[in-house]
C-alpha cells in the first residue's frame, strides 16, 4: 500500500476519465464506477459494461459486491452497539457464542470483540477446511459453510499469538464477530446493518439479499480473465464479506466519515476511526480501518478494499483534505492503484 501524498499540478475531471479508461484497457477490466465527494461536491461516472454479454454501462444505480469493505461496517456496528450498552469493546467473544462453541485462548487471555475488528485476535485467515472447500467450488467457497462447520473448525484451532498483541488478518475474526454481534442483538446481521447504519446515514442500497427490484442492477462478476460467475456467498461468516452497495451509498457512508458530527453516529464514527494497534510502519488498526500515517507533508488517510471472485472494491477518506474516493469493479482485478491515483488527482483541488 503506496501512502497519499499531494501533487503539485492541477488535475480534474478530465484527469479522473482518463485514469479510468487507462484501468479499464490495461486491466482487461469488464466494468467499473469511480466516485468521489470533494470540497462537498459529488461526482459519480461508470466505464465499462455490467455484464460481458451486456452493452449497459454500470452507473449510479450498479449494485456490486463490495468484499471486504464490508469489515468497516461491521467495526461500526461494534462501535455502535457498544455506545448503547448492549456489548463492550472488552467483551470476551465467547460470550456472545453458543455454549458448545469452544473459543481459543492463549497466555491466560480470552480473544475479545475489539481483537476481532482490529485484526489481533490471533485467529488464522480463514476458517479450517476451506482449502478442500476452495478445491470442491473455487468460485463459491463459502455458499456451503455453515456456523456449525465453523465452530468445529474453531475448537480445533490453536492460536499463534496471545490476543491484542499483533495484527494478522483474519476473515474468519471479522465473520465471527458479525456472529457475536447478531447474537447480542437478537438480529440478523444485515438487519443490524440496515438499521444501525443504514437508516440514520440514509443509505438504502447496502445489503446482503436483494430485493427482485434490486437484483435487476446487480452488476455481473468477472474472473481475471474475464469469465462471469455467479453471486458470491457467505452466509455463515457475514460480517467478513457479505455486503452489496452501489457507489452513492459508499459515498454517503465516506461522506460521513469525514464529518460524524453531522451524523447521529457522531461517537461510534469517531471510535472506529481511532487508532487501536500498529500494522507496520506508517499504518495502523483502527475498529475496521486501516489508517495510514504518512510522514512529511501527506495527509493521513482512512481506507480498505474488497475483493470476491468476480469483483474489487477500493475505498479511501482523507477527513484533513475533505476527500473521499470509491471505485468499484465487476472483474476481479485490483483498483488499489487506480483509487489512490483518483485520490492524489484530488488532493491540489483538496487544498
Amino acid at each position: 500500500m503506496s501512502p497519499f501524498w499531494p501533487v503539485e499540478e492541477e488535475e480534474d475531471v478530465d484527469l479522473i476519465d482518463n485514469l479510468a479508461e487507462r484501468a479499464m484497457r490495461s486491466g482487461r477490466r469488464v466494468g467499473l464506477v469511480v466516485g468521489y465527494v470533494a470540497g462537498g461536491e459529488e461526482w459519480v461516472r461508470g466505464y465499462g459494461r455490467c455484464g460481458t454479454g451486456a452493452h449497459d454501462r454500470p452507473d449510479r444505480g450498479t449494485i456490486f459486491e463490495i468484499g471486504s469493505v464490508t469489515k468497516v461496517f461491521t467495526g461500526l456496528l461494534l462501535a455502535d452497539l457498544a455506545e448503547y450498552g448492549i456489548v463492550g469493546l472488552d467483551d470476551p467473544l465467547a460470550r456472545y457464542l453458543p455454549a458448545s462453541a469452544a473459543v481459543p485462548t492463549s497466555g491466560g487471555r480470552e480473544i475479545t470483540l475489539a481483537d476481532l475488528a482490529s485484526h489481533t485476535s490471533g485467529l488464522r485467515r480463514d476458517p479450517k477446511g476451506m482449502l478442500g472447500r476452495w478445491l470442491g467450488d473455487r468460485h463459491n467457497p463459502y455458499a456451503a459453510l455453515s456456523a456449525e462447520d465453523v465452530y468445529e473448525g474453531l475448537a480445533r484451532t490453536r492460536l499463534r499469538r496471545r490476543p491484542g498483541e499483533r495484527v494478522r488478518y483474519s476473515n474468519l475474526g471479522a465473520g465471527l464477530l458479525g456472529q457475536a454481534l447478531a447474537r447480542a442483538a437478537g438480529q440478523p446481521y444485515e438487519q443490524l446493518v440496515r438499521e444501525r447504519i443504514g437508516l440514520p446515514l440514509e443509505m438504502h442500497e447496502t445489503f446482503v439479499t436483494p430485493s427482485t427490484e434490486q437484483a435487476a442492477r446487480l452488476a455481473v462478476g468477472h474472473t481475471r480473465r474475464g469469465r462471469p460467475v455467479g453471486r458470491f456467498e457467505l452466509p455463515a461468516l457475514a460480517g467478513a464479506g457479505a455486503l452489496r452497495s452501489t457507489a452513492p451509498d459508499m459515498l454517503r457512508f465516506l461522506a460521513a466519515n469525514l464529518d460524524p458530527a453531522s451524523t447521529p453516529l457522531a461517537a461510534q464514527l469517531v471510535r472506529i476511526q481511532r487508532p487501536r494497534h500498529r500494522l507496520c510502519r506508517g499504518m495502523d488498526v483502527g475498529l475496521g480501518w486501516l489508517i495510514v500515517r504518512p510522514r512529511g507533508p501527506a495527509r493521513a488517510m482512512l481506507w480498505h478494499n474488497g475483493g470476491t471472485n468476480g469483483f474489487r472494491s477500493f475505498v479511501c477518506v482523507v477527513r484533513d483534505g475533505g476527500v473521499a474516493v470509491v471505485v468499484l469493479s465487476n472483474t476481479a482485478r485490483s483498483v488499489d492503484r487506480l483509487g489512490l491515483r483518483v485520490v492524489r488527482a484530488l488532493a491540489t483541488g483538496a487544498g
